[in-house]
């Protein structure tokens, strides 16, 4: 009898360990103890629920939101994260879209200079600034700061909203900016062909788009005559050719940055196409491009909160060669040729 009974409190035993072990473990917060962090032009925290259409590259950041309960905190532009940990921990920022696609990891900066990494030596103070607009896009921005390891690790979420972090220096810039309105009237009409306040249609391009012979499929814009497509977009298209470029973004000019004959990294959601692509509203950009650490013009506009730049002013600046076939309704994108000069 008690053989038996041994036998079955062994055989239950092992049911219940294995019952709880199949359930998940919901990591603790990283012991404040193990960090110093500081959080430079935070304004407030929303604590509002957040509501995220279903996408299957919003997934990540829709559990993010659950798991935190949409608690956010509220930072002005330039805001500032210094983070030192007191032994060896995983730590990063990474940026998502306004409809919570993943947009990448941010470089930390670590004695002046910028670091790609996703780890930060004991001791060692590594800083990084969140940005209104970041990576190109022009859309509002959440930011997640995730520190510590499998067992403890704390994300704390952001969103950037008006102001610069930097308030202090804005009244000794007043004098000057008052000073230069006597020469204001003669640059009036400069801003409003710039900045216009309307907006003009953008048209889904009908147009088949050939990549070095190989039909292609992108979300683009026909604005008056010329089809306007992401800079990702193309980059991702001409990937693994003598014309692939990188877009990053240069910190210190707060600008997009392109180095040509250089791998793309993809950073999720390119070449991604809405279901039933319709006409929008579009305005002029305002975002600065870079193109080995030199600025260059491109025509852009903002359509849906992302930018599209004017393909041709890509092909130019990439030296990329854009065709256009008016029988056949098609856009030529072709890497092996040359662009034509203006």
């Amino acid at each position: 009898m008690r053989s038996t009974k041994t036998v079955f409190f062994a055989l239950m035993l092992s049911i219940s360990m294995l019952v709880f072990t199949a359930i998940p473990v919901m990591a603790a917060e990283v012991p404040t103890d193990k960090y110093t962090y500081t959080l430079s032009g935070q304004t407030g925290t929303q604590s509002d629920k957040i509501e995220l259409e279903e996408y299957d590259d919003n997934q990540a950041f829709r559990d993010i939101l659950a798991e935190e309960g949409s608690e956010i905190v509220l930072v002005k532009d330039g805001a500032e994260i210094k983070f030192t940990p007191s032994e060896k921990m995983s730590a990063s920022v990474s940026y998502y879209t306004v409809d919570g696609s993943y947009g990448g990891p941010l470089f930390w900066t670590i004695d002046g200079s910028e670091e790609e990494i996703s780890e930060i030596d004991a001791n060692i103070t590594a800083t990084v600034k969140l940005y209104n607009r970041y990576g190109g896009f022009t859309c509002d921005l959440y930011y997640v700061f995730t520190y510590g390891d499998a067992d403890n690790v704390s994300r704390i979420i952001y969103m950037v909203g008006e102001g610069t972090a930097e308030t202090a220096a804005e009244p000794e810039t007043q004098p000057a900016d008052t000073a230069e309105s006597e020469t204001q009237p003669a640059n009036t009409e400069e801003p409003a062909t710039e900045k216009p306040a309307e907006k003009v249609t953008a048209a889904a391009t009908a147009s088949k788009v050939m990549v070095d012979g190989k039909q292609v499929s992108f979300e683009a814009y026909n604005i008056n005559g010329n089809n306007f497509f992401k800079l990702r977009d193309i980059a991702m298209a001409v990937n693994g050719t003598s014309k692939n470029f990188e877009v990053g973004w240069d910190s210190a000019n707060n600008a997009i940055s392109l180095t040509p004959v250089k791998a793309y990294t993809a950073v999720g959601g390119e070449l991604a196409i809405s279901v039933n692509p319709t006409a929008k509203q579009a305005s002029l950009s305002t975002s600065k491009v870079y193109l080995d650490g030199q600025e260059v013009q491109l025509t852009a506009y903002t359509i849906g909160g992302n930018n599209y730049f004017k393909l041709r002013d890509i092909g130019q600046a990439l030296d990329i060669a854009i065709t256009w076939d008016s029988a056949t309704n098609t856009i030529g994108i072709d890497t092996a040729a040359e662009a034509e000069s203006n």
